[in-house]
Parts: structure tokens; C-alpha cells; sequence
């Protein structure tokens, strides 16, 4: 009895800990590709949407470009945390933008993925320590 409510709290900490992980890898910054120009913009508008592939709900941000371009990039409504006016960065070549992020949302990502990822490493460690113990002492 003790055993099975035990593991049954373990998945529920497991799953809250892969929640935080998945909200803070969404979050993280893209990589800035080699030959690439760094170009920043200001969100104009944020829309929920449902994607026409997908069928899933989105949001669209509109972003204008410092040098005048309107630039649209989707994001999942659960991992979006941008606000309307807020400078974002992107990436530019060839009159081609593809959407970065900025550093705010980047550092409330790496916290996320550390929220998600170190409580779960130490909860794995322990269980090793336990069965490593146990095969010792048994």
C-alpha cells in the first residue's frame, strides 16, 4: 500500500517536473545561424488562432521590424508569454525573418528547465543510493 502511494506521487512530482522542463526548452532562444542578421522588432498584436495543418490553437504575433517589415511567427498559447509591445528579437537574411525570442522570456526558460530538470535528477540519484543501499545491506 505504502509502496504503490509512493509511486503514484512520484509520477505526479515526474510530470509536473517534465511540465516545467517542456515550458522552459519552449521558451529557450533559438540559435542564431551563421551568416544570419540580428534584426529586433516590437510586437504589435497577439491573436489566438487555430492552425489550418493542425487544427491545434495558436498564437500569431504580428511584429514590425525596426526597418518597416511585418513579420509573423506562431507560438502554443500555453508556453507564450510575450506581451503586446515588448521588443523580441529575430534573424534576417535575404528578406527572410525567422522569430528568436528575447531575454527575458530566455531566462524565465532556463529557470523553468532547471525547476524541471534538477529536482528530477536528485529524485533518480536517491533512488540509486536506495537500490545501490539496499543491495549492499540485503
Amino acid at each position: 500500500m505504502l509502496r504503490n502511494i509512493i509511486a503514484i506521487i512520484f509520477v505526479i512530482v515526474f510530470l509536473v517536473e517534465l511540465f516545467f522542463a517542456t515550458a522552459g526548452s519552449a521558451h529557450r532562444k533559438k540559435k542564431k545561424i551563421k551568416g544570419w542578421n540580428v534584426v529586433t522588432g516590437k510586437i504589435k498584436s497577439l491573436e489566438k488562432k487555430e492552425d489550418e495543418l493542425t487544427h491545434k490553437p495558436v498564437i500569431e504575433m504580428t511584429i514590425k521590424t525596426k526597418n518597416g517589415n511585418t513579420v509573423y511567427a506562431k507560438q502554443s498559447p500555453m508556453f507564450c508569454c510575450y506581451e503586446k509591445g515588448e521588443e523580441v528579437e529575430l534573424i534576417e537574411k535575404d528578406g527572410v525573418h525567422r522569430f528568436i525570442g528575447n531575454d527575458r522570456v530566455h531566462s524565465k526558460g532556463v529557470k523553468e528547465t532547471l525547476i524541471g530538470t534538477v529536482p528530477f535528477l536528485v529524485m533518480v540519484s536517491i533512488a540509486a543510493l536506495l537500490s545501490y543501499l539496499a543491495h549492499i545491506w540485503g
